[in-house]
């Protein structure tokens, strides 16, 4: 539901400021992130969810995400 506030239009990314996202999702991901062993790659930094293990690479100028089951 575009708000206004946090939610700007439905292009990707929905208008929603860095800012604004990290204030909004961060607090609740650290919570959930303490206790759990993350394994540090080279460049990358990986996080088990469930299942799966999220693995965020920095190439050059971007970041790539890996899923893996």
């Amino acid at each position: 539901k575009i708000d206004g506030k946090f939610i700007k239009n439905l292009d990707h990314g929905c208008g929603i400021p860095d800012k604004a996202l990290f204030r909004k999702e961060l607090p609740l991901m650290l919570e959930k992130l303490q206790g759990r062993k993350s394994f540090m790659q080279e460049n990358s930094i990986s996080y088990p969810c469930g299942n799966k293990v999220f693995t965020f690479k920095d190439v050059g100028d971007k970041f790539e995400l890996e899923i893996k089951d």
